[in-house]
């Protein structure tokens, strides 16, 4: 495993009992993850992100295919983790922090 974040990353991971994929391991790891809640359990994306552009792409064009819930966010979470905060993510592609 590369990279100070992926370190962290998979710390967290582990600690809050979320699947790490396997091909997340394959190259150092950016400050932006994803998590998503739209399976059996929550579930890191192996492709973390170090643009907010690119972050935002990924969500529109994949994640906002997800179903909604009645509170208009999707079943996924986005962390910093250099600045250390959480955000849910809107079916519209806005991130609200938490």
């Amino acid at each position: 495993m590369k990279g100070k974040y992926s370190k962290i990353i998979q710390e967290y991971c582990e600690r809050e009992s979320i699947e790490i994929p396997p091909g997340f391991g394959r190259r150092s790891a950016s400050h932006l993850a994803v998590i998503r809640y739209d399976g059996v359990g929550p579930k890191l994306v192996a492709k973390t992100f170090f643009k907010k552009e690119d972050l935002h792409y990924y969500v529109v064009s994949t994640l906002c295919q997800l179903q909604p819930a009645d509170d208009g966010s999707i079943p996924a979470r986005v962390i910093d983790f250099k600045e250390n905060t959480f955000f849910k993510v809107l079916s519209d592609g806005g991130l609200v922090q938490l």
